[in-house]
This record gives structure tokens, C-alpha cells and sequence, in this order.
């Protein structure tokens, strides 16, 4: 793929697709800043900026841009030609890739660039559509999340996967992509508690997906390179060995123990690469988590690439980004280019792209 750099832009209208999902913002804000690079290379070379971002709260409210707008301008962007759209999810065509909404955001501009990798596993409008219109490219920290993620298709040895969050459907993909070219993987999270499930043991109340049972157990339960914790916390005090759980006691978190080993493994690996928490971070779990990002922050010659939301979340009070080979700024994407090796939206910038060539 062409990134940015290959592209002419004085005097151009730039539409930039940005993830400035954040809501409400917060003084420090890594997903902005880290974009900030590419809009401040567009406006030293004379192009217009013309700046694209979704936002939608986790019960699905659109606010309104304005917020957002105020903040750039007095901290980040006090100057310079720089347009902000309207929240992009207030209109019902952006999920629905309307080509009569991807041709009403390609009017505005006269380049489009995908500086959003963490939604481009979504085939929107302003994903997918627009590079329909305009000649398309990826900016800078797209290219950084793909030439650092494709390192992980093949890993160097030893390689350990860390994989946490909840949801098994999420992960299964990755699993059976990955199984294969790994180490060793451990589980955590919610996730952990259905594994330890389908391994017999006793999880009492714990968060469970108990449709994912038969499917642990068809294609997992029995490969040895899967490690599970051994030592929980079912409350912020205790910790306890997994085979000590009560049928009425919640696991909320793994525990020192569990962490201690991984970061031993961690320390003979060349490569790790992590995605999501490792305990209930909403209720605020996230011990085990902080612990490991501490621990893995002091490697010096083992690659460490993080991702997921929560996970990056936490990193982000813990300021420990400029310590990781890589931190994504994807969660779901993430886990899809890892699993397919692409995303709608590279399809998307790679098809536009050879429409130019021929042009």
C-alpha cells in the first residue's frame, strides 16, 4: 500500500478518517495524540485538513462533535486550516457503507486518508465507501499498526501469546490461527473462567460463556501449549488456588502466583504479544493486569506488542507506552488482522490504489 508520504497534497483538501472515539475527553489522550504527527505533516505541506471521527458511547449515544472540537483547537490545534465533520455515527449510512453517504463525504475532499486502523475491521462508509471516490492511502500510524502486527504472522521464537477479555467468539479465530505458531498461550480474563470450566473445574459464579463449552473442549481442551491460571482472586483480598474455588464465589482475576509465571515466560520469550485484560477491569480487577504491564515494561530484548481496549486503557494511566515494541490502537481490529492478515479497510485502500495505477 501507498502511505501518505507518496501523496501530493499542497492545495488539497485532505479527508483524514481519525478514531477520536473518546468520550467525555480526558486531559491526556494517547489515541489523539498519536495522530496529531500526520495532521501537522499535511498542514506544513499546504493541504486542507478535513478531519472524520466517530464517536458512540458504550450504550450507544452519538454525541454531538463540538466537545471534541473545543479541545483540539485549545490544546492540540490552536491553529491551522483544519474542517471537523459532524459525528460520522449520527448519520444511519456511515454502519450501513451507504455509497450515497461515502459520496457526500467524498465531495469534501480531494485525498482521502485512513489514519484509523482500529475501526477499519468495519466496512463503513467512511472505511470502505469513500476510497470508491478518491485516490486513497494509508497515514502513518496505519502503516506502523500493520508493519508491526505482520511481524506477528511470523513470530520469531519463543513466542507467547497472551489473550484476556471476555468474549470467546472474539478470540476463537486467533486461536486456531495462532495455535500453531506459538509457544505457548495463556488464557485470562472472563475467557479463563470458561476454560477452567471445560477443564472440570469449579468456577462457581464466575462470568461464563456456556456456549463456548463444547467448542473448548472440541478444539482446545487437550492441546498442551494453553496454559490457564492456577491462582485467582475471587475479591480484591483474596487470592486462592483455582482448585479452591467455591460453587459460590465469583473468580474476578488471576493471581500473583499466575502472574509470576508469566512473566518468567516472558522473560525467555523473543516475542510477546497481548490482547485484553487479564481480570474484571470494570469493577476495578485490574491488579493482575498492572502487574504484568509493570513487569514487561522492564524487558529489554524481548519484542512485547499490546492491544485491546481495557488493556491499553490501563497502560494509558500507567505511562508505560514508550516501553513496548508496539502499543495498537486496535482492539477488534487487532484480533482480525491477526486472524485474516487483513481488514475491510486495507481491501479497501489496496483496491482504490490499483483503480489509480491503471488510471
Amino acid at each position: 500500500m501507498k502511505n501518505l508520504r507518496r501523496a501530493l497534497v499542497k492545495g488539497k483538501r485532505v479527508l483524514v478518517r481519525v478514531d477520536f472515539n473518546v468520550f467525555p475527553v480526558k486531559p491526556h489522550e494517547p489515541r489523539i495524540e498519536q495522530v496529531l504527527p500526520t495532521i501537522r505533516y499535511l498542514l506544513a505541506r499546504g493541504a486542507n485538513v478535513v478531519l472524520a471521527t466517530h464517536i458512540e458511547t458504550n450504550d450507544g449515544r452519538t454525541p454531538g462533535i463540538r466537545p471534541l472540537v473545543r479541545y483540539l483547537k485549545k490544546k492540540y490545534l490552536p491553529s491551522g486550516d483544519v474542517v471537523f465533520l459532524e459525528n460520522l455515527r449520527k448519520s444511519p449510512g456511515e454502519k450501513r457503507a451507504s455509497m450515497n453517504f461515502a459520496k457526500k463525504l467524498a465531495v469534501l475532499g480531494d485525498i482521502y486518508v485512513n489514519e484509523a486502523f482500529s475501526v477499519s475491521h468495519r466496512a463503513h462508509a467512511s472505511i470502505v465507501g469513500v476510497t470508491k471516490f478518491l485516490p486513497s492511502y494509508t497515514g502513518p500510524l496505519f502503516q506502523k499498526e500493520v508493519t508491526a502486527l505482520s511481524e506477528a504472522l511470523k513470530p520469531k521464537h519463543p513466542f507467547l501469546l497472551i489473550i484476556g477479555g471476555a468474549k470467546f467468539s472474539t478470540k476463537i479465530a486467533l486461536l486456531k490461527s495462532f495455535l500453531p505458531k506459538v509457544d505457548a498461550v495463556f488464557i485470562g480474563g472472563a475467557l479463563a473462567n470458561t476454560f477452567l470450566l471445560a477443564h472440570g473445574i469449579e468456577v462457581g459464579q464466575s462470568v461464563i460463556e456456556k456456549d463456548a463449552v463444547k467448542d473448548i473442549k472440541k478444539y482446545f481442551a487437550a492441546n498442551k501449549k494453553i496454559i490457564l491460571p492456577f491462582d485467582v482472586y475471587t475479591s480484591k483480598k483474596l487470592a486462592k488456588s483455582v482448585f479452591d474455588t467455591s460453587e459460590h464465589e465469583k473468580i474476578y482475576d488471576v493471581g500473583p502466583k499466575t502472574v509470576r509465571h508469566l512473566s518468567l515466560l516472558a522473560q525467555s520469550a523473543r516475542y510477546v504479544l497481548w490482547n485484553g485484560p487479564l481480570g474484571f477491569i470494570e469493577g476495578g480487577y485490574d491488579q493482575s493486569t498492572r502487574e504484568l504491564l509493570k513487569n514487561l515494561a522492564k524487558l529489554k530484548k524481548t519484542k512485547v506488542i499490546i492491544g485491546g481496549g481495557d488493556t491499553v486503557e490501563v497502560l494509558d494511566e500507567m505511562r508505560l507506552h514508550q516501553h513496548f515494541y508496539h502499543v495498537s490502537t486496535g482492539g477488534g481490529a487487532m484480533l482480525d488482522f491477526l486472524a485474516d492478515g487483513s481488514l475491510p479497510g486495507i481491501d479497501a485502500i489496496k483496491s482504490a490504489q490499483k483503480r489509480m495505477h491503471k488510471k
